[in-house]
């Protein structure tokens, strides 16, 4: 994982109770906030991929 640049800061997430309930019961305090660190980094990485995807695609059929 890879650890954040700046400072942390405290957002606010609002989820449905049954939802939030396992989320609390799942993640112990701490633990919450590495795993949804985790979810954003790896969202983040794979929108970055299919960005570059796209472009590749598009360079592609332009060459052909």
């Amino acid at each position: 994982m890879v650890k954040a640049m700046g400072s942390i800061e405290r957002v606010t997430l609002k989820l449905p109770k049954p939802v939030a309930a396992y989320f609390r019961k799942a993640f112990p305090h701490g633990q919450r906030s590495k795993f949804v660190e985790a979810c954003i980094l790896t969202h983040k990485h794979q929108s970055e991929v299919e960005k570059m995807e796209k472009e590749l695609r598009k360079v592609g059929k332009s060459r052909q």
